[in-house]
């Protein structure tokens, strides 16, 4: 499988081999950890890439041993175990993240839709399942639907027209985050996607909830994107619904205003009141 994040990143075993030579004991183990901190160590492993990294600090290092030094890792919270052959290194900085791996079980797959507004805040509840979209059309057919890997993790692929994916450095810029170690949209784009998926016929995607934090997203973007793919009635609608019930905040009640303290002459006149009551009180026995 192929993930465009993996081929940012050089050989780590290259960087790593000029100067350590073959270790003695449990040398080599304690450089290797160190190495998967380095700069140039790879962010998602295969199999076949870990024992490669792994020969480049113990060139004799078998299949064997390399599964061995896997299984130490993943004790040791430094790499974490996505399927049987498929490792996240999190000793890099920063520790590489499961939305990673989509790009690598599905080539193309951008990150989007919940897991990208549930990462911003604008979701209340957001979701441990990794979701992405491909880009389709009458040439392209890539698999979608669940997967699941076989340590437990959940991955969830939709099928979108390519108008919806950038052609242009200029788009790339505007649709996807900036610094990301993989392609990710912004929470604008996703929002959109989202409605757009939802209002389509036999759609299996429920609208987004209308308890959502609006100031997470850029009310421009959005509006350039909803024009741009001619769904701005999908967001408005759904912004009406969501604006009705307040965002899901509860409305505030307005507060009873505290009693005035009374003012001298209020207290004057209410103690020559009583002084009238008790005279006329007593005159009446």
């Amino acid at each position: 499988m192929n993930d465009p994040s993996l081929r940012q990143h050089p050989n780590a075993s290259t960087a790593v081999a000029a100067g350590t030579g073959q270790r003695g004991g449990a040398d080599w183990k304690f450089a290797l950890l160190g190495g998967l901190a380095g700069q140039s160590a790879r962010r998602i492993f295969t199999a076949a890439e870990f024992r490669r990294f792994v020969q480049g600090y113990r060139p004799s290092a078998s299949a064997s041993t390399a599964r061995t030094v896997s299984e130490m890792l993943v004790s040791a919270g430094a790499l974490r175990r996505v399927s049987s052959g498929v490792f996240l290194n999190r000793r890099a900085a920063p520790p590489a993240e499961l939305t990673e791996v989509a790009a690598h079980i599905r080539a193309g797959a951008v990150v989007s839709l919940h897991s990208v507004l549930g990462d911003c805040g604008f979701l209340n509840n957001p979701s441990a399942i990794v979701v992405a979209v491909l880009p389709t059309s009458a040439t392209k057919r890539p698999r979608l639907g669940e997967v699941e890997t076989s340590s437990g993790d959940k991955f969830r692929f939709f099928g979108l027209a390519e108008k919806f994916f950038p052609t242009t450095s200029e788009e790339r810029w505007e649709m996807f985050q900036p610094g990301r170690p993989c392609e990710m949209f912004r929470p604008e784009a996703a929002l959109l996607q989202w409605l757009h998926l939802a209002s389509m016929q036999r759609s299996t995607l429920s609208m987004p909830p209308l308890d959502v934090d609006m100031e997470q997203l850029d009310v421009e973007l959005l509006g350039r994107l909803a024009e741009r793919w001619a769904i701005g009635r999908h967001f408005n609608d759904w912004f009406a619904q969501a604006q009705a019930a307040n965002f899901g905040e509860e409305a505030e009640v307005p507060s009873s205003p505290e009693p005035a303290a009374p003012t001298q002459d209020e207290l004057d006149e209410s103690t020559a009141a009583r002084a009238r009551l008790m005279s006329r009180r007593a005159k009446s026995r």
